[in-house]
């Protein structure tokens, strides 16, 4: 008896594996979704019902640094694409951010705003921002950038940030071409005005 109750038992356990080996893996959201990239260093993605997600691409976060906190528009409040929409705090800096897309926010990333961090470890996954039901949506697209062009640009804006500095560009980065953590404070108050308007495409606001 026990021989059978333990032949079944074996042969539950070899079927239970079966079927979870032919249930389809997940892949991250990062993979799956396409995201557009506005020339402000933010980024949007639709949502399967419509909406879109937005926040900061990983080039904008890279510059600005550990985010240490963030402010974000009020539930129902109408963002525009290439306007400010929502502010981050990196020690003393501060930098206002565009919206990538027209809309109503219908709903603010609660995690970010108990740890910011999440921008920086994941900013196009649990570090997004915003959701937002857009207006227009298709239209605006045509302002955004995706795939190789978003690609291409990227490569545009990094030779950009290397001649922005009077310093030498190779102190900016670390092996493999990141940028160095604490980018934003070799800056002085000049720099990063200056910075703040030519990359993120807003003026600094004061504290």
């Amino acid at each position: 008896m026990s021989a059978i109750l333990a032949l079944a038992t074996t042969l539950v356990l070899i079927v239970i594996g079966w079927l979870h080996s032919r249930k389809p893996q997940k892949v991250h959201e990062e993979v799956l979704v396409p995201r557009y990239v506005h020339p402000g260093h933010t980024w949007m993605r639709e949502t399967e019902d419509g909406d879109v997600l937005v926040g900061i691409d990983d080039f904008g976060q890279s510059l600005i640094g550990t985010i240490d906190e963030v402010e974000l528009p009020r539930l129902l409040r109408r963002v525009e694409q290439g306007r400010t929409a929502w502010r981050v705090w990196h020690g003393h800096r501060l930098v206002g951010l565009v919206s990538p897309v027209t809309g109503r926010v219908i709903e603010k990333n609660e995690m970010v705003l108990r740890n910011p961090s999440l921008v920086n470890t994941a900013p196009f996954g649990d570090g997004w921002l915003l959701r937002v039901r857009p207006k227009r949506l298709k239209s605006q697209m045509n302002n955004l950038l995706t795939g190789k062009a978003a690609h291409q640009w990227l490569e545009t804006v990094r030779v950009r940030l290397s001649a922005f500095f009077t310093t030498t560009p190779a102190l900016m980065y670390q092996d493999g071409g990141v940028l160095l953590k604490d980018l934003s404070d070799r800056c002085s108050d000049d720099e990063w005005k200056r910075l703040v308007k030519e990359f993120f495409l807003t003026q600094e606001p004061q504290p």
